[in-house]
Order: structure tokens, then sequence, then C-alpha cells
């Protein structure tokens, strides 16, 4: 594709995707989406067949979501942390002052007029923070007192990982595995609770939970 081919064919189309970028700006930077969005328009552009009957704008709408989805997706673990943190800070004190105001815990709906954000954001960090709290929770086994990150950052594998490294770490595990861990760390089940969820004994529990860290660590050892 020529210059004069994209340029035209971005001026063309530079409504589609502010329409579909707009939703995205206030928590990504625009530059990036302007320019994965282009992404998109090129790869439409090399796709597309006139003899389909399609207009090449719906067409590319979803080349142009794709590359922006994608994009939003890789960069969000790293975006995250600082930006859900900030967020959730603004929620917090929305929350008391509008609880203050209507004499009532106020409603996402209600939260998302105040701060003139979109409901599902406000919800997804909720949700978010919520799961990094459970993560540094503690749960008493035989006496000791644990949490799975302190489990993962034992001095014998000289890690140092944050929330957002063993969120994604989780996600390697099997579902088997990851019912493991939930029963184990989020519900604080003990290891014979759920030796009776699964239907064996305690001592295989243990050995299952000890494989299952230990795959944990590796996992993260590799993306350190």
């Amino acid at each position: 594709m020529n210059e004069k081919i994209l340029v035209n064919l971005i001026k063309e189309n530079k409504n589609l995707i502010y329409s579909i970028i707009n939703k995205y700006i206030r928590y990504y930077e625009f530059d990036d989406l302007y320019q994965v969005s282009i992404i998109g328009i090129i790869k439409a552009y090399q796709n597309y067949q006139e003899e389909r009957q399609v207009k090449f704008t719906t067409y590319a709408y979803k080349y142009i979501l794709s590359e922006v989805i994608a994009y939003v997706n890789s960069s969000k673990m790293i975006k995250t942390s600082r930006e859900y943190n900030r967020l959730y800070k603004k929620i917090l004190e929305a929350r008391t002052i509008l609880t203050q105001k209507i004499m009532k815990n106020p409603s996402i709906h209600e939260l998302a007029l105040f701060l003139e954000i979109d409901e599902a954001m406000i919800e997804d960090v909720i949700r978010y923070q919520e799961s990094v709290k459970s993560l540094d929770e503690v749960i008493v086994e035989d006496g000791k007192k644990l949490t799975l990150l302190d489990q993962i950052s034992s001095e014998s594998y000289n890690i140092d990982i944050d929330t957002i490294s063993l969120k994604e770490g989780l996600a390697t595990l099997t579902k088997e595995e990851q019912e493991l861990i939930n029963l184990r760390y989020f519900e604080d089940r003990t290891q014979s609770e759920i030796a009776n969820f699964f239907g064996t004994n305690q001592v295989q529990i243990s050995r299952n939970e000890q494989k299952v860290l230990k795959k944990l660590k590796n996992n993260l050892c590799g993306t350190l």
C-alpha cells in the first residue's frame, strides 16, 4: 500500500476510528490507540473484496476493534496496578461523599454518574481490588500464617513478584489446579476440607498443593 492510498484511507475512515477508540481514551493513550487502529485499517484493506457487497466501513470495523482490544488486553496488566489503584481511591472517596449525601451506600450507577466514569470500569476496578486483597489475605494452617504471595515468594526461589505477575501466573494453571488454589487461599479452606471436596485424602491434597506452588514459581521465574 502506497502512502497516498493510506492517507486517503485514514481520512475517509477517521470517524469510524474515533467511534471505536472513544470509549478507551480515558484510560489509554490516544496516540497508541490511534496507531493500532491504523494497523486494523491496513489489514482490512488488504483483505477486503468488493464483490462481497459489504461496505468497507462495515468490513473494517471488526479489524480495527480487534486491534484495539488486543492492545488493551496486552497493556491492561501493566496499567492496572497504577491506574486501578488511582481509580479505586477515587471510588472510595466518592462512596464516602455520596453515602453522606444520600444516606445510603451508593450503587455502581450512582458512582458512575458522580465520577463520570463508565459503570463497567468501576465494576472492573472493584473486582480487581477485591482479587488483589484476596492474594494478601492470611490463612492459618497448623498454627502457621500463610498467604499465597508469601508461599510463591519464598526465599528458596529468591524472586520478587507483584500481584499482577501472580494473577498472570494463575492463568497458566489447569482448571483443577486453579480450583485447589482458589479453595485453599481465596476461600480459606483447610486441606482436609479440600480433600473432601475432591474426594481424596489430606496427604494427597498437601502433595498436590506443593506441586502447584512449585509450578507457579517455575512459571513466574521464567517470566521475570
